[in-house]
């Protein structure tokens, strides 16, 4: 994205997606760009595909095949985009099915297991409402932060956290996290990687969990970024008083 004051600073890395998936996507991306029958857009579909199967194994309560599958469609989803930067074939198009199939699967796989949470009697029909609409609330609040931040020339209007250098407690974390291009916080890939993933492998024990676990994030995430979004508007609305006074 770029603002009034220029191109804004590549985001860092998720701690997932740094430390778990680079390592080996970044080998595979290279190795998959060299095939011409490899596009980005197929490596969504398969990303997709994989994550309609992950969802309807939640659902059916095949939970580690479900989990395991749900893992592999978030690895193929960062492979895409590796592939595209590689061949130079991005695309606005490409982004839109990106980002349009995360929305389906994500989605898709929280609402399977709230399904399956509550047709089985782990979680009650509140629980299973909650998610589903928190996960609204944040997805609405997430999309207008960034592009209110776009319009302010502010970047996505996220955390910059990583950049700080005057938190001495966290300062050898923190730059260990710039070293690396990698976020200091765990936020929702992690909290997805956790719920969707990791916990259905582990089992039935488990699984249930995950949707309060979901429940709890989702709503401390939308309270931040509300926050993150009356700071964007009183910027906003600051830099607009500024133009029209300095022009009477």
């Amino acid at each position: 994205m770029s603002g009034s004051s220029g191109a804004a600073p590549a985001r860092p890395r998720d701690i997932w997606t740094r430390l778990a998936v680079d390592p080996l996507a970044d080998p595979l991306a290279r190795w998959l760009a060299r095939h011409r029958v490899v596009t980005p857009n197929r490596v969504t579909g398969v990303s997709g595909a994989l994550g309609v199967a992950a969802a309807v194994c939640l659902a059916t309560g095949r939970l580690r095949e479900g989990g395991v599958l749900f893992l592999l469609r978030f690895f193929a989803d960062c492979v895409d985009g590796k592939v595209a930067r590689l061949q130079g074939t991005g695309s606005a198009r490409g982004a839109v099915f990106d980002v349009g199939t995360d929305v389906v699967c994500v989605v898709g796989a929280y609402a399977a297991l709230a399904y399956w949470a509550t047709r089985e009697g782990h979680v009650g029909p509140a629980w299973s409402a909650a998610l589903l609409v928190s996960l609204g609330w944040y997805g609405w609040a997430l999309a207008h932060r960034k592009h209110l931040a776009s319009l302010a020339g502010r970047g996505d209007g996220g955390s910059r956290l990583h950049e700080r250098r005057d938190v001495p407690v966290l300062g050898g974390w923190l730059g260990l996290c710039r070293r690396l291009g990698m976020s200091p916080v765990p936020w929702a890939v992690e909290v997805e990687t956790v719920v969707l993933g990791l916990l259905p492998v582990l089992g039935p024990r488990w699984a249930p969990q995950g949707v309060y676990l979901a429940c709890a994030f989702y709503l401390v995430a939308t309270t931040v970024n509300f926050a993150r979004l009356a700071r964007l508007a009183a910027l906003m609305d600051q830099s607009r008083a500024s133009v029209g006074g300095a022009s009477r």
